[in-house]
């Protein structure tokens, strides 16, 4: 039964600086020391990673604070509804915002998987989970290097760092959808659907994208976008090599160089994401650049949620 002193309103772009505000204070509260979280982050999860987004914020009535926010993101490509949940540190919401989770879920479609994320340190909210069926599917690390001086690589004959242009973007979604291919959950996105996401993305910057060519040929890339530069960070939001081309050495090349872009512009700290489940070696080579991890996020599954 959801709390007479609470109300459940719909989250906009608007209510970014308040979400923001909750996510610095969870993540300080689990993680003491932890930076705070600017308003382009925040303003990225409520724009929506893929799909529309479906965002809910709970409200208390006598004071009108938000205590909680409740994300709900569908990918109609892979059949699939990503929900997140923030709230405020000595809520104790965890049971009321997985509810509201799951009713948002069966809202957006009753046949999709369902992954819900949480802290790895919010042990009442994994209890939740837990309690409800969900079990452990991934472990993802928040990862951060100082930047000092860093020159641009030297490229070799044949290679060239490309800046990608509107008429690149099938190139690139080639690229990406090939380096992901054997990844986990990976599931192919036509090139439409692929650039409709790419286009309305938070934080684009377009000096921060790039292709790696090898004789003409693409072999990888680097995507990077401003969603850290309120806490004086560059973000890598993706990189990969094609599948036949691995193992070169070009992912170190292409995060050299994004360290460089960074270094040039002024920002302190790179930041970027990782699946510690990835088998790729990613993790030890991000490691080997200086990146150590800062926070960890876990996805919890049910395959049989819609009968809870």
């Amino acid at each position: 039964m959801f709390p007479a002193e609470l109300s459940l309103e719909v989250a906009t772009l608007d209510d970014g600086k308040d979400l923001a505000k909750i996510m610095s204070l969870a993540d300080q509260f689990f993680t003491p020391g932890a930076e705070a979280v600017g308003l382009t982050e925040a303003e990225e999860i409520l724009n929506g990673y893929i799909d529309s987004v479906e965002a809910r914020k709970i409200v208390d009535r006598s004071s009108g604070k938000v205590q909680a926010f409740i994300t709900a993101h569908p990918d109609s490509s892979r059949k699939r509804i990503y929900c997140d949940t923030w709230q405020r540190p000595g809520a104790n919401l965890e049971g009321t915002s997985l509810e509201i989770s799951l009713e948002i879920a069966q809202g957006i479609s009753r046949e999709f998987d369902l992954w819900i994320g949480t802290n790895s340190k919010d042990l009442g909210y994994i209890q939740a989970l837990t309690n409800r069926g969900f079990k452990l599917l991934r472990t993802y690390h928040g990862l951060k290097a100082e930047i000092t001086s860093h020159p641009y690589p030297k490229l070799e004959g044949g290679f060239e760092m490309r800046l990608i242009s509107e008429d690149e973007k099938k190139i690139w979604w080639a690229t990406h959808q090939d380096s992901f291919s054997k990844h986990f959950g990976f599931a192919p996105r036509p090139f439409e659907e692929w650039k409709a996401m790419i286009d309305k993305a938070v934080g684009i910057d377009l000096n921060a994208r790039w292709i790696l060519y090898r004789h003409g040929q693409a072999v990888g890339f680097i995507e990077c976008s401003d969603i850290k530069k309120d806490v004086g960070a560059g973000f890598v939001d993706g990189i990969g090599v094609i599948q036949s081309q691995q193992g070169n050495g070009y992912g170190e090349l292409m995060l050299r160089w994004a360290f460089a872009y960074y270094s040039s512009i002024g920002r302190k700290t790179l930041e970027l994401n990782v699946d510690t489940g990835n088998e790729s070696g990613a993790l030890r080579l991000y490691e080997k650049l200086g990146f150590q991890a800062k926070s960890s996020w876990q996805h919890f599954e049910n395959k049989a949620w819609v009968k809870l």
